[in-house]
């Protein structure tokens, strides 16, 4: 009886550490085309640095979660990039849910010019 309690206990933290702490992580180089540059502004009394808009120019890679569209903070492009213009940026997104209810999070950024 007891070696079932423990076989039932360790089967259930193998569950638990794998449900937990598991996640998968993906990164590489994708190629955006920037569709809009957005000045510095303000949102619920915070601020919020310039961003551009980046729309995915290349076939979807094999990332946790489609790429698409994203946005990255111009600190993170080239210097004098303007809508239209093409970027290779670093990618990487990393899916630590669990139970915890995240999400998948995906970072851009540096970027260089495409």
């Amino acid at each position: 009886m007891k070696a079932l309690k423990v076989g039932v206990i360790a089967a259930a933290i193998g569950f638990l550490s794998t449900g937990c702490g598991g996640g998968s992580e993906w990164a590489g180089d994708v190629t955006f085309k920037v569709t809009r540059l957005n000045p510095a502004s303000e949102s619920m009394g915070k601020a919020v640095p310039p961003y551009a808009n980046l729309e995915i120019d290349q076939e979807e890679p094999r990332s946790i979660e489609p790429i698409s569209t994203r946005i990255a903070d111009l600190d993170q492009l080239p210097d004098g990039v303007e809508v239209g213009d093409v970027v290779v940026c670093g990618v990487r997104q990393t899916d630590r849910s669990g139970f915890d209810q995240e999400g998948v999070r995906t970072d851009v950024g540096p970027c260089r010019a495409g």
